[in-house]
């Protein structure tokens, strides 16, 4: 063999060497394309079933809220509807002792069990909305329980409502003649975290509760309504 065959000979091994590298290294890209685009299509249904997980709770949460806005809304429309009759029997009654010409007997304000005045209480929409963006944020477990009359009673449905809506669980009660006079509204909470939220939530809606003494028999949060 000539030094010119060999010469050959090693010419032709070096380009071998050098279309099996390019080879090589073309192969090593596409693998990576590939892998890189098997990455982005799992985080893709990743994010994709993220976002119908969140639009999924969204959905329910909004339905509950409707739900509960739609009760409240007819049980605010049954006392508007009553309102409205006591008003038109009281204009029918006005107009009827006017003819008469005697005078009108002075108002009289609603009485409780307990002798005294009652003021028929209610909360703004405003001040709902605000309630739940707090007690949204930490829900836990309460207790509301009010006094005998009907509009403890209705006040604090309106209350067990209010953290229904906001995911809290909610029981009730009722007592009767307590040792302690009930305050139309008062408060036996904790230090814990849903407490403080519960404080703020009142505190939010312009809604001023007192502290009421702890008694062995009640909760560790619980709502008083009085009369």
């Amino acid at each position: 063999m000539t030094a010119r065959d060999a010469l050959l000979i090693s010419n032709v091994a070096f380009l071998t060497l050098v279309a099996l590298a390019f080879v090589a290294s073309v192969v090593v890209f596409f693998l990576n394309r590939a892998s890189e685009r098997a990455k982005d299509r799992e985080l893709a249904a990743y994010q994709t079933a993220a976002e119908l997980r969140i639009h999924s709770a969204r959905a329910d949460a909004a339905a509950a809220l409707e739900r509960a806005i739609s009760r409240d809304a007819d049980s605010v429309q049954a006392r508007e509807r009553t309102a409205m009759f006591v008003r038109e029997a009281a204009a029918l009654h006005a107009q009827t002792m006017a003819a008469r010409v005697l005078p009108l007997p002075p108002p009289r304000a609603a009485i409780g069990h307990s002798g005294e005045r009652t003021v028929n209480r209610t909360l703004s929409s405003e001040q709902r909305a605000r309630m739940i963006s707090v007690l949204i944020a930490h829900p836990g477990q309460i207790t509301v329980i009010n006094d005998a009359g009907p509009e403890p009673e209705r006040y604090a449905a309106d209350l067990r409502v209010i953290f229904n809506v906001s995911g809290w669980k909610v029981e009730s009660g009722i007592v009767i003649e307590p040792r302690i006079p009930l305050a139309p509204l008062s408060l036996v909470l904790g230090t814990s975290e849903q407490d403080m939220a519960v404080r703020k939530a009142f505190e939010g809606a312009g809604v001023a509760v007192p502290d009421r003494p702890r008694s062995p028999m009640d909760r560790p949060t619980t709502i008083y309504v009085g009369s």
